[in-house]
């Protein structure tokens, strides 16, 4: 089931998807999970690497930051 988002955090996402906010599109998954490279055992860890940083910094944008939407970043549930 899916969350409910932060209320503030849904008028952000509807103002950039009709143009009034910038946005950022980003990669959901990180490098090596994008080639079949995954966490075993699976682990949270972040979509960006340091080329990501880098150029966020380099155009003054704010620091990457969120998890890899694979599921390898998902560990189980016990």
């Amino acid at each position: 089931m899916a969350e409910t988002p932060d209320p503030a955090l849904a008028k952000q996402l509807l103002a950039a998807l009709d143009g009034q906010a910038p946005a950022i599109v980003c990669y959901t998954r990180c490098w090596d999970c994008q080639f079949d490279q995954h966490h075993d055992p699976p682990q949270p860890h972040p979509w960006a690497d340091d080329e990501d940083r880098d150029h966020a910094r380099a155009t003054g944008q704010p620091e990457p930051d969120g998890n890899c939407a694979c599921n390898c970043a998902k560990p189980a549930v016990a």
